[in-house]
């Protein structure tokens, strides 16, 4: 079991054939609610534990239907589509027989026989990760980064109090439940999650809630150490959407979004 996993630790535990919330679940938007990377995790795990074989690509779309309280939770999965190439798995996760989220997975297998080369434009994605993270380091807990990227990475929020570029990296992931390793597919997933976080923050406060996400791989991660790098925000009338790109620590995996509404009533502070 790798280093940089707290198994002890986990979102959930496993119930009979539900989960049951644990702390690292509790979400920022209501002590009684379960978080959206806690969802989110979940859904991964469920997801992909759904999909008949080991995929090199896939697309993950997750609406958060309805608030969540902090009690159990089961999930339901149904393979929709299984071909020589992809399959698409539908999941709700529901709660006190209500549909509280609803997602599906499109996942990809990789084919060795058919390798065409990626021509089109393609615009410069560099990613200046830490410098005293490397390959064999762990930071707990996420760095962020900001105004005087690539020299200000910290894990201090006040450091970053600021409206540029916001930049995450982390090399922990809390599992989806507890005693288990997340799977590459689960880890990458979890921290799509945050293109509300690192889109929305404002150096203050995050005035918009994310009610879906939506992740886009064309490969796995191939290590621990994983980033977040925000595209930028746009909004109006009190309807946000954000756009992130992946990154591991060989390069870009792919992009997430987030479509959030305002919530000024009830913002999140850091």
């Amino acid at each position: 079991m790798s280093q940089t996993e707290d198994s002890a630790n986990g979102f959930f535990d496993i119930q009979g054939k539900g989960f049951v919330p644990l702390e690292a679940a509790r979400g920022p938007w209501g002590q009684d609610t379960i978080g959206g990377q806690g969802l989110t995790a979940l859904v991964a795990r469920e997801l992909e534990r759904g999909c008949p074989f080991e995929a090199a690509g896939c697309r993950l779309t997750i609406d958060f239907v309805k608030m969540t309280t902090f009690d159990s939770i089961s999930a339901r999965a149904k393979l929709v589509r299984s071909s020589t190439r992809v399959a698409l798995v539908h999941l709700e996760l529901v709660q006190s027989n209500q549909v509280a989220v609803r997602a599906s997975g499109l996942f990809i297998r990789p084919r060795d026989d058919d390798r065409a080369a990626g021509r089109a434009w393609t615009p410069a994605a560099e990613f200046s990760r830490p410098d005293a993270v490397d390959s064999d380091g762990d930071t707990t807990p996420p760095m962020l980064s900001s105004a005087d990227h690539p020299h200000d990475w910290s894990a201090d929020f006040a450091d970053h109090r600021n409206n540029a570029r916001k930049r995450m990296w982390t090399r922990t992931m809390v599992p989806a439940v507890r005693g288990e390793k997340a799977t590459p597919f689960i880890r990458v997933a979890t921290l799509a999650e945050a293109t509300s976080f690192i889109t929305n923050w404002d150096g203050d406060s995050v005035p918009f809630i994310n009610v879906d996400v939506t992740m886009n791989l064309f490969r796995m991660p191939g290590s621990d150490g994983l980033g977040l790098e925000s595209n930028g925000q746009h909004a109006a009338d009190g309807i946000a959407i954000g756009s992130a790109n992946l990154y591991d620590e060989y390069g870009t995996l792919g992009v997430s979004s987030v479509t959030a509404v305002a919530n000024t009533q009830q913002q999140v502070h850091f």
